[in-house]
């Protein structure tokens, strides 16, 4: 195995670990405001959390291989993870009927953590 597909993989989960994190902290901060509000941040930090899980698996399933496997499995992978962002929020906000502004705030937290991941992270 490659040298930088192992660190590619490794670094995955120590990513998501991060955007958990700064989701788990906006929850707190929305857990002053009521328990909904910050179930909500959380529902919307794990979609992004899981999307970024599935894009990492897509991204290093097909291993070594050209630059043509290595970009349709990038881009099959942020495929995964943008129908995942839409569809949860789509389930989140619109059929579970959870706050909009908290749910947001989830999604941007974890996001906040995927920066702080990449930059911290190495």
């Amino acid at each position: 195995m490659s040298t930088q597909l192992a660190h590619g993989r490794s670094l995955v989960p120590r990513i998501a670990l991060a955007e958990a994190v700064t989701t788990a902290v906006a929850a707190l901060g929305f857990a002053l405001a009521s328990a909904p509000s910050a179930l909500a941040v959380l529902l919307g930090g794990a979609l992004v959390v899981v999307g970024t899980l599935l894009f990492g698996w897509r991204m290093f399933a097909a291993g070594v291989g050209s630059s043509g496997t290595a970009l349709a499995s990038m881009l099959v992978g942020k495929a995964m993870q943008w129908i995942t962002l839409a569809l949860g929020l789509f389930l989140v906000i619109g059929v579970l009927h959870f706050p909009v502004v908290p749910v947001v705030s989830g999604v941007i937290a974890a996001q906040a953590g995927f920066w702080i991941g990449t930059g911290l992270i190495r």
